[in-house]
């Protein structure tokens, strides 16, 4: 991942459904923002293993990382108060 790329996001953190109606459907985690809904995943993570973030959602995040087509590969993340 190149440093160059890298944003830092406020958002909520969302479940819906991602791939509705294809092979791919499944319950994803977003990143809701002022700049656009990301699903969102951990950088290094494994896409078809869980999403960390999921317990999280409905909090208030400050997340770091690149966004890659449509996904936001989160490298850091912290809760807001």
């Amino acid at each position: 991942m190149s440093a160059d790329k890298t944003i830092t996001l406020t958002g909520r953190l969302v479940l819906r459904t991602f791939g509705q109606f294809s092979k791919s459907e499944h319950l994803g985690v977003f990143l809701v923002t002022d700049k656009g809904d990301f699903l969102i995943r951990q950088a290094n993570g494994n896409p078809f293993m869980s999403n960390d973030l999921m317990p999280m959602a409905g909090k208030m995040i400050i997340a770091t990382g690149i966004i890659e087509d449509y996904v936001f590969l989160a490298q850091t993340w912290k809760e807001m108060d």
